[in-house]
């Protein structure tokens, strides 16, 4: 297996693995921040994809997601929001590199992976979800999340060479 692809299957499993333990805090903006900093665009997008699609399988076989329209719209949302995201981070990381843009270019993808979800709950889906309180939960559970990985990956990076790519370095 090609390095980069096993370091996005490593992403892809690590979060979706750990989302089992907290359904709703599928950590997508840390995951974002990884696949954006370190992977070709293409392997990215891949792995943003496929980590949704493992969520929602997940969601919907092992933890009883009812198989409504409102919960496929939200789930929908979810995956738009997760590659608004990336986006946002990828814009960044393209332009610069270090620790420090990296956090500033997830706070921007928390922001629009927030946005996305609020946009669609206003149009619809419904914003009780969007207290002060839920928020800051959500972004907690990012930043600790962005933690462990980057943890992670300098760990492999030091400890098992050439098995996980190094950050891209700015464009």
């Amino acid at each position: 297996m090609e390095r980069s692809a096993a370091w996005s299957a490593a992403l892809a499993v690590a979060t979706v693995g750990g989302s089992l333990v907290a359904a709703c805090l599928m950590p997508f903006v840390a995951l974002a921040a990884m696949a954006a900093s370190t992977l070709p665009r293409r392997e990215g997008i891949t792995t943003m994809l496929i980590a949704w699609a493992a969520n929602q399988a997940i969601g919907f076989t092992l933890l009883d997601y009812p198989l409504d329209a409102a919960t496929l719209g939200w789930g929908i949302a979810i995956g738009v929001a997760a590659l608004a995201a990336y986006a946002a981070i990828r814009a960044v990381t393209e332009r610069t590199h270090g620790l420090l843009p990296l956090l500033g270019a997830s706070a921007l993808g928390f922001v629009a992976y927030e946005l996305v979800l609020y946009a669609y709950g206003a149009a619809g889906g419904g914003t009780g979800a969007f207290t002060q309180a839920i928020v800051a939960l959500l972004a907690k559970n990012e930043v600790l999340w962005l933690a462990g990985l980057l943890i992670v990956r300098e760990a492999v990076l030091r400890f098992v060479p050439g098995w996980a790519p190094a950050p891209r370095a700015a464009a």
